[in-house]
């Protein structure tokens, strides 16, 4: 962390120190947008693999009602259970993450348009929440509706509701499903704190550099 910073105010500093009249804002819109990508993507990964975890240890949970030789691997062949959900969950983090480039690449954009004279860090600030509110709301019902689906799937590829009977199939499914929602809203809570945490101190700290510069090289 310590070593970003230093890079990022040196980088800041001699743009600035080069000319003040010559200063392309473009330059040092980039280098927030670098800083922010550093210190909040790996927030959505680690996120990701608490979501990609908790996928199987809810599939594991459901399996004990799916019969022997369907949760047995066979040899170096996983479940087929097993499969499905994996495969569900590689094509989840392919969305997720081209999710989270889009909301990225629209960093700079928030700055330019609030920078026109000054950079406006409130409003900047408030931009930030919101873009990352939607992003979560958007992530949270695709890894929520697409488990469901899967799960609900697997069911009825195996025939699972016959075996085991529909109703009860059904009720285990939905008192399940509702445990794990409830999980996976836990999860994005805490995301969203962390994100929006971590917004403020580096938008408090580029408000903080920021003044400095002008103070040095503006007077």
């Amino acid at each position: 962390m310590k070593l970003t910073l230093i890079y990022f105010v040196t980088f800041f500093t001699l743009t600035f120190a080069s000319s003040v009249s010559t200063i392309k804002s473009t330059s040092i819109v980039d280098s927030i947008s670098q800083l922010l990508y550093i210190y909040l993507n790996p927030i959505f990964q680690d996120t990701l693999k608490q979501l990609t975890q908790l996928v199987f240890e809810f599939g594991d949970k459901l399996s004990q009602n799916i019969p022997y030789e369907l949760t047995r691997a066979n040899g170096p062949t996983p479940a087929p259970w097993v499969s499905q959900l994996f495969g569900e969950v590689n094509s989840i983090s392919t969305q997720w993450n081209n999710q989270v480039s889009q909301f990225f690449a629209t960093i700079p954009t928030i700055f330019e348009t609030n920078s026109r004279s000054s950079l406006n860090m409130p409003t900047i600030r408030e931009t930030l929440y919101n873009a990352v509110e939607h992003l979560l709301g958007e992530l949270k019902k695709l890894f929520i509706d697409n488990i469901k689906q899967t799960i609900i799937s697997i069911f009825n590829r195996f025939d699972l509701m016959e075996f085991i009977g529909r109703k009860r199939a059904l009720s285990n499914i939905e008192d399940s499903l509702n445990v794990f929602e409830q999980q996976v809203s836990n999860i994005f809570d805490k995301t969203k704190e962390k994100l929006n945490r971590t917004i403020d101190d580096a938008i408090n700290f580029i408000i903080t550099f920021w003044d400095d510069v002008k103070y040095r090289f503006l007077g």
